[in-house]
């Protein structure tokens, strides 16, 4: 629990430090889609486990999070980590629990599943994919950048 204070300060030092003019919206829908999707980039800040970012797409706002776990058995890794989603309008803020992973490190490309567990869509099914990129935000040059898919029509238990 410590983890998630500092995620909430490194969030709130990302979202200064980053213009919202970095991230691009991709604006509207018509009527209610049975979907939210984000875009968005993330750095392991100050250092790993914990990482901030920025979303875009559906909310454009803050990303906080940290990786809960992590197993390397190469080629391959599993993680579980918990994302947070701070938007300004803060009844759309939401925090996911999520595992998955990267099938061959090799690609840089992983994908983590699961649920969100507080806020907005509670519940909700949750769909991650992103890959490795260079940046000049981390301080390693590393971050990672994808999307994020909430699917309203699943807040079931399964």
């Amino acid at each position: 629990m410590r983890f998630i204070g500092l995620i909430a300060v490194l969030v709130v030092a990302a979202s200064i430090a980053t213009a919202s003019a970095q991230t691009q919206s991709r604006g509207g829908h018509d009527g209610k889609p049975t979907s939210l999707e984000l875009t968005y980039t993330k750095w392991l800040a100050p250092t790993y486990p914990n990482m901030v970012g920025r979303v875009g797409g559906d909310i454009v706002g803050a990303f906080g999070g940290a990786v809960l776990e992590r197993t390397i058995t190469y080629p391959s890794a599993h993680i579980t980590a918990v994302y947070v989603i701070i938007a300004p309008d803060p009844a759309q803020s939401f925090t996911a629990h999520l595992e998955g992973g990267y099938a061959n490190l090799a690609t840089g490309e992983a994908v983590l599943d699961g649920r969100v567990v507080d806020g907005w869509l509670k519940k909700a099914k949750v769909h991650v994919e992103f890959k490795n990129i260079p940046c000049t935000e981390a301080p390693d040059g590393m971050c990672f950048q994808g999307t994020i898919s909430v699917d309203r029509s699943k807040k079931s238990d399964d």
